[in-house]
């Protein structure tokens, strides 16, 4: 992905991805220009312009930082919050909230896990009272 891309934006993207594994366990997908990270949904997405980096992340809440040039709700509980990054500044101003934005997934992720057995517990506990014929 990052053959022929400019040093400088190479540079940048080698920062955010080393954060990132620093972080803990996640799946990045790739296309020509185009980067997806995830761990079961996604939490950002990256796409390489000529004049940076267009960083796209998902909070669960809406943030008016000046790093941001546009936000926006993406459904019910999710809002996209778009950086441009440029240099190593402009990536250290957007990372506290790309971290919040992967803690976020690890903790949806959590939910679902623990939800899943309760739900099963529930449904067997239903099944028990039901009435019986005789």
């Amino acid at each position: 992905m990052l053959r022929g891309k400019p040093a400088a934006l190479a540079r940048l993207y080698a920062a955010l991805d080393r954060d990132l594994a620093k972080w803990g366990a996640q799946d990045t997908l790739y296309r020509k220009r185009y980067a997806l990270f995830r761990t079961s949904r996604g939490l950002a997405d990256l796409v390489f312009m000529r004049d940076g980096l267009r960083l796209a992340l998902y909070l669960d809440r809406q943030e008016t930082a000046p790093c941001f040039f546009k936000v926006g709700r993406a459904s019910a509980n999710r809002v996209i919050h778009v950086a441009l990054l440029q240099t190593i500044t402009d990536w250290r101003r957007v990372r506290p909230y790309l971290k919040e934005a992967y803690r976020l997934t690890l903790r949806e992720d959590a939910a679902r896990r623990s939800a899943t057995p309760r739900r099963r517990a529930q449904a067997t506990k239903r099944s028990k009272r039901a009435p019986t014929t005789a």
